[in-house]
């Protein structure tokens, strides 16, 4: 293939995934482009025999696809050069090994190559989405979260499932747009592959459908008022408005509520400074209308981003989840413990010359201490029910095994609490809507999202939407939030087994191909040396020529 048709291929196969998941142009998302998006590279990777070309057309997509969809990233301010130009960077890099991958999967025969390749790019999404760097965004996952019949199959496999399913069916269709040759017996590999893919994806709707018609009710509720307050504190100079603006909300959907609440949820970063230090101030502050005073008016508990100080004496922070009582007293809270790299933290600041380093570039090197303990918080309604929720802190919700574990510690509900209005675009609030929805399919519980601007909702455990709040306004809802007995799905019980196991796989199957192609080439150099001999041989005494032997 040519480099100009090469170039094309990258340019369609990210577009196509960058499209197929929410967008500034497609807000929602678009499956059919999902299932698009691998064609082009799978028969770029195919026509290509250059493993280094290989390499560097996988490592131009995935930084493509990171550029193109992520490009809100550039406004984190003075963070951008990491957030957006260091990130593309990395995915460049990274994306040389998952070309190279991506593109050996294609040495397979035909029949097997569409899986393989699928397991490739499905171990890829997950590699991307683990560790102490890890970004879920870009994910193919992330085309399907209305296509609810598909998508209930994450209670077994996780999202990782939905992902895989997306990469077979666009692989299947690649292989067989590949073949140039229409005789019939020798496509037969090539339609067998599509009939199982077509069994796979029916087997997959069939057990979607059953799952949708079959959940179990509710066996509790309890009554919040969400509020989105849709301020920025990076660009608010006065700490005092988001607090405003959060108590007149909150008013307003208690005095139009049909009953009172059983806890108001605020979002991430409402509180500027920590509360239990701070407790005297805010008894003082708004000073048009005080904190305090608000809590015993209101006499209902409230859910609230804030910092609380970790260590007094180095003077360190974690960014928390706070819940307080009515009468001003913490009673319980949690510290994030999935940090957003070179934002949210630094790595390395061991070091002097990486702090000296962050210190030029962005002015310091400190940043929020990681919590330490996967818990759960607890509420107790006003008729007496103690109710057991998980409070996975904005940037966590993305993340499905550490949502799993906390979980895990007895939650009956997820409550999380985000601020995205520094992205200032609808796109970044929709991108982490649709990756934290399958947290409520996964693990078959209730989740419910309140954030500073969007997208603030609350999602049953099949992925539907019951209240919501429009982007990049003021609005509070008061919303009777259904409770699920807490139980454990296959995923929630073993968590990241399929891209684990594909993993594994891989690694045998492809170091199993190695060694067979390192004996097939020995075969061959020692076969070809005793013809060789041979030819010498014949040719010395007239029997045999060199002319006599199938050049073809």
């Amino acid at each position: 293939m040519s480099l100009p048709k090469a170039i094309l291929c990258v340019i369609l196969s990210a577009l196509s995934l960058s499209l197929g998941i929410p967008n500034e142009l497609l807000p929602g998302s678009s499956i059919l482009l999902g299932f698009a998006a691998l064609v082009p590279l799978y028969t770029l990777l195919r026509s290509t025999r250059s493993w280094s070309l290989a390499a560097v057309y996988g490592g131009f997509m995935m930084m493509s696809v990171h550029l193109i969809s992520s490009f809100w990233l550039a406004y984190f301010k003075e963070f951008a050069i990491f957030t957006l130009g260091a990130s593309a960077l990395a995915y460049l890099v990274m994306g040389l090994l998952a070309g190279w991958l991506l593109k050996y999967s294609l040495s397979f025969p035909s029949h097997l190559r569409p899986f393989v390749f699928a397991a490739v790019w499905t171990v890829w999404e997950w590699f991307k989405s683990i560790g102490f760097l890890a970004y879920p965004w870009g994910t193919l996952m992330m085309s399907a979260p209305h296509v609810k019949s598909l998508i209930q199959i994450a209670d077994i496999t996780g999202a990782w499932g939905v992902s895989f399913l997306i990469a077979l069916c666009s692989s299947v269709c690649a292989e067989l747009l590949a073949q140039n040759r229409f005789r019939p017996f020798s496509l037969l590999p090539v339609y067998r592959s599509l009939l199982f893919t077509a069994f796979v994806l029916l087997l997959t709707l069939t057990y979607g459908n059953m799952r949708l018609s079959t959940l179990p009710a509710s066996e509790e509720s309890i009554n919040v008022v969400l509020v989105q307050q849709n301020t920025d504190p990076w660009d608010e100079p006065n700490a005092e408005v988001p607090l405003l603006v959060s108590q007149r909300l909150t008013r307003e959907a208690i005095l139009n509520s049909p009953v009172k609440p059983d806890l108001v949820i605020w979002s991430e970063s409402v509180l500027p400074w920590p509360y239990q230090e701070y407790r005297n101030h805010y008894a003082l502050f708004p000073r048009s209308d005080p904190f305090r005073a608000f809590l015993s008016e209101i006499d209902t508990p409230l859910l609230v981003g804030a910092p609380v100080l970790v260590n007094r004496e180095r003077k360190e922070y974690a960014n928390s989840v706070i819940l307080l009582s009515p009468d001003g007293k913490k009673s319980d809270w949690y510290g994030k413990i999935q940090l957003v790299p070179f934002a949210e933290y630094m790595p390395f600041t061991e070091y002097a010359w990486v702090r000296k380093t962050f210190d030029t570039l962005v002015g310091f090197s400190s940043g929020w201490q990681p919590g330490t303990e996967f818990k759960s918080l607890s509420v107790k309604t006003r008729d007496g029910r103690n109710i057991s929720f998980a409070t996975p802190i904005c940037f966590e919700d993305a993340f499905a095994s550490h949502v799993a574990r906390l979980y895990r510690t007895g939650s009956s509900l997820l409550i999380n609490l985000t601020n995205d209005s520094w992205s200032k675009t609808d796109s970044a609030e929709m991108q982490h809507y649709a990756i934290a929805s399958f947290r409520a399919i996964e693990l078959r519980t209730t989740l419910i999202r309140s954030t500073n601007a969007g997208y603030s909702a609350v999602i049953d455990p099949a992925g539907t939407i019951l209240y919501d709040m429009p982007l990049f306004t003021e609005a509070a809802i008061s919303a009777n939030v259904p409770i699920y007995r807490h139980g454990l799905t296959f995923y929630a019980r073993f968590g990241d087994w399929l891209p684990t196991l594909f993993a594994l796989l891989l690694a045998v199957l492809f170091a199993y191909k190695a060694i067979l192609d390192i004996l097939a080439s020995r075969t061959l150099t020692y076969n070809n040396k005793w013809l060789t001999r041979i030819t010498h041989a014949t040719q010395n005494t007239g029997f045999l020529t060199f002319s006599d032997y199938d050049r073809d």
